[in-house]
This record gives C-alpha cells, structure tokens and sequence, in this order.
C-alpha cells in the first residue's frame, strides 16, 4: 500500500527517534480466513512497554476551506475507527506478523495491550482553525484517550524529546495533564504541554508561564547521543550469538532517558580509553532501578585480549547478581588491528532471568571484589538549561 507524503515523514521521524528495529511501516497482513490483506495501522512502534499505534491522515488540498470539515470526516471520524480496528484486531487473531524498518518481521500479537498508546496525527493548511489544532484527545468509550497531533506539532514534540523512553513519558504525562483540565488543555498550544512537562510532571495546575521553557531548552545531545552505536549494531558491532539477538541490547539502551543516556556514555568512553591502557582497569558499571538493568563496560588491554569472553561473561554475570537485576547488559572493548589501522572491537551480551540467592557467589563476590562501589547519584531536571 502507497505511503502519502505526511506517512513517509512521520516513518523518517519515528525512525529516528526510536530506531529502525522497533519501527514498523510495512503492516499489511492476510487475513487466513477470508485471504484478505488487510492493514493493521500506519505506523507502529513497538519496544518492549513501549507500544504506540498511529493513523496518519493528510489534506491533500492545502487551502484552509473546507478543513474543519475535512478534520472532522477524517480525523475524529475515519482514523479514529481504524485505530479502534486495529484493537479489535487483537482479539481476532492470534498472529499479526508485520515487518521492521531492518526488514525483520515480527508478531505484533505478543505486544503488551495494557499500556498501548493510540495516536492520530494529521497535518492541515498553516491556517488550520486553532479552536481544533487545539484538541489534543478524542475521547472513546471502548478504548479511551487516543492522542491528537498536529504534524507539526508532532515533528516538534520528538525534536525536543530524542529518546522513546521520554516520548512514552510525555505521552502519559499529556493524557494525565488533559484528565485534570481538559477544557483548559484544548484551549493551549502543544507547545504549553511541551513547557509545562520540561520543568515538572506535576498535572494539579496549569501555568502559563511554563511555556516559556521552549527557550530554555538543552538542545545540545552531544552529551547522551548513541545513534552512531545503535545503528552499526547489525553491520559493525559483534556479538557473541546471532544477528538478530542484539535487539535485547539495544531496546535496554532505547529504553534510557537523556539524563541516564549521559551516565552510559561516560563509562562506555571511558571504557574505550581505558582498554589502550598498559595496565588493568576495573569495569565500570551503572544500575537503572526503572527499568531493573544493569550495565557494565569492560575495558581488555592488549595482554588479555584473548580472554575477551570469559570476562564478558563473568563480569556479566557478576555485575546482574550483585545488584539483583532482572537483566543485565555488558560489552568488552579493546583495540584490534586491521590492514595497519587501529579500531575498537566490541563484543556485547544481555543475560536475563530472576534474581537468585546463590551462597556460592555471595562469597566469592565478597572474598574478590571485582567492581568498584557503586554510588547513588541524583538526576536533576534534564531537560532545562
């Protein structure tokens, strides 16, 4: 099915915030019944807890007459009953395969449908009437609040916030904020929501003097900016297994805001400049109780770059159960040489499973410690300047 212009952009930004693994554009599925193809949405994304719906709908005549019309037909009328299909969807059929942007298909069926977030995004004339660009929710009896946005309004939103785990943030903190004051909320633009969410995700009142903080926005994501690691996972990165199994790792990455972005990138590149080290260093680590994962980054001088694996491994393992994490994220990183060049070799593994007491490792953790102590850091606002 052809994609219109605003579906094509909404894809290109949705790539880039959420990463092409957990983007879904090509959604056409058969139905076994009937052999019908049948479209499960316009876009979707799916990382984990992370789950959004969208119906994208465009004006093609670019005149402002006749758009209130227009919305109305088919924004609160004909999107908002594919997003309710695509829930009834759900319930008809027992695998729903669609396919990634990494051209990898996956059963959309196995997502978690108690968190979804449906969202219809729209793009009109410049000259749109504010009395509905304003709107933020239709409102629905079967399957509550779908969002409404503005592709402008939307382009802006995943400008300022560059990571899934703060756009599903400001998503729920958007439907919060309206269930408080949703006659005040659809008489503010986005960019009130926007203001209002960089400074607190307090909802029992409305500021407006929060719309100011668009100007006060650290724009500069030098400090917390992994893409560059993320997209060469399945070109350049190895792993101990398969391909298609670094998904794990990365979706653990995707799932941190910027504030906690910094903490990682400070100890991977630290990690890095280590491993050119002649002596020893210890791992470094950080543990995120949000998402219960563990990270570790252990720098391999040259001496022992042929027992990479064992200390990936252990440091791993060793790093989940000292802080009795769910999961547990560890790369091992040290120089290579290919064709007289220097480069940084980097072999990642994700260990997932319960915590568990085990007297054994309690004692060799305690006779040999292997990390540093870990130290609880307070993350202040991380949005304002």
């Amino acid at each position: 099915m052809k994609k219109n212009k605003s579906e094509n952009i909404v894809s290109q930004i949705n790539t880039n915030v959420f990463f092409k693994e957990f983007t879904f554009t090509k959604n056409e599925f058969i139905d076994e019944t009937t052999n019908n193809e049948l479209e499960f949405s316009d876009n979707v994304i799916w990382l984990d807890d992370i789950f959004f719906i969208y119906e994208i709908k465009e004006r093609e005549n670019n005149n402002a007459q006749g758009e209130v019309a227009w919305f109305k037909n088919k924004v609160l009328n004909k999107a908002v009953k594919q997003v309710k299909n695509t829930h009834k969807y759900f319930e008809k059929f027992s695998e729903i395969p669609i396919i990634n942007e990494r051209g990898h298909t996956k059963d959309i069926s196995e997502a978690n449908l108690s968190d979804i977030q449906n969202v219809i995004i729209y793009s009109t004339s410049t000259d749109f009437d504010e009395d509905y660009r304003f709107i933020k929710f239709y409102e629905s009896q079967s399957i509550g609040l779908i969002h409404l946005f503005h592709s402008e309004d939307y382009y802006w939103v995943c400008k300022y916030l560059s990571t899934p785990a703060e756009v599903k943030e400001y998503f729920l903190f958007r439907e919060e904020l309206f269930t408080n004051h949703p006659k005040v909320l659809n008489r503010l633009p986005e960019q009130y929501v926007l203001g209002h969410f960089f400074e607190t995700i307090d909802t029992s009142i409305i500021n407006p003097r929060y719309v100011e903080n668009l100007k006060n926005v650290d724009s500069d994501v030098g400090d917390y900016d992994m893409t560059h690691i993320i997209d060469n996972f399945n070109k350049k990165i190895k792993l101990i297994s398969e391909k298609t199994e670094y998904y794990p790792i990365i979706a653990e990455i995707a799932k941190l805001n910027r504030a906690e972005l910094i903490e990682f990138k400070k100890r991977f590149t630290r990690a890095i400049e280590m491993c050119q080290d002649e002596e020893v260093d210890l791992p470094y680590r950080m543990y995120l109780p949000r998402t219960n994962c563990a990270f570790v980054f252990i720098p391999i001088i040259q001496k022992y770059v042929e027992n990479w694996k064992t200390a990936l491994t252990n440091y791993t393992r060793a790093q989940k159960y000292d802080q009795r994490a769910e999961k547990c994220v560890g790369v091992a990183i040290f120089e290579a040489l290919e064709n007289n060049e220097k480069y940084f070799e980097m072999f990642w593994l994700f260990i997932d499973g319960e915590w568990k007491f085990n007297k054994e490792v309690e004692e060799i953790l305690a006779k040999n410690p292997p990390f540093r102590d870990v130290k609880t850091k307070r993350l202040n606002n991380r949005y304002l300047k």
